[in-house]
């Protein structure tokens, strides 16, 4: 699971950076000060997505946000005539004051082509802080920083996108 979660990230974190431009600094959890942005718990709610294709194959992650602490994480891998599509629920919580985003997955469910998917039930906690990512003062984006200083970005999904992972959950 993280052999394929590294590997799009890495497909993805280029793009998003370059494609963006950042406003605020958000530091790590252990360095956070003062001087960290504050965002509220209703700045994270929604659809964020990232995305990279190239030329023979395809990844899309998808994380879903929901205002009553539960989350979807959806990576969706696609090589030549080989999908697999990965699912994580989870829980998450967000401590404004100190910048801390937290995320505990609790299920973890890998579909390889047509195959039934298989479910393992593991207890991993991800922490990191948030940076929102804005143009012309409108959130555009989200970056994590772990601990470890590996940053996740995603771009804002839209309403339609929300309405179509609907049809792929």
């Amino acid at each position: 699971m993280k052999k394929y979660l590294t590997l799009a990230i890495a497909l993805l974190a280029p793009l998003l950076l370059s494609a963006c431009s950042t406003t605020g600094t958000a530091k790590p959890p252990s360095e956070t000060a003062i001087t960290t942005p504050k965002y509220l718990k209703s700045d994270l709610y929604g659809l964020w997505y990232s995305n990279a294709d190239d030329g023979t194959s395809q990844a899309l992650a998808l994380l879903l946000l929901k205002a009553d602490g539960s989350a979807a994480d959806f990576l969706i891998l696609n090589e030549k005539d080989s999908m697999q599509k990965i699912v994580q629920q989870s829980s998450w919580s967000y401590d404004a004051e100190r910048n801390v985003f937290e995320q505990t997955v609790n299920e973890v469910s890998i579909q390889k082509g047509k195959a039934a998917a298989e479910v393992t039930h593991p207890h991993e906690v991800i922490r990191a802080s948030v940076e929102l990512v804005k143009l012309d003062n409108k959130v555009i984006g989200i970056k994590f920083k772990r601990e470890d200083g590996e940053v996740t970005s995603y771009l804002k999904g839209s309403a339609a996108m929300l309405e179509k992972l609907k049809h792929i959950q």
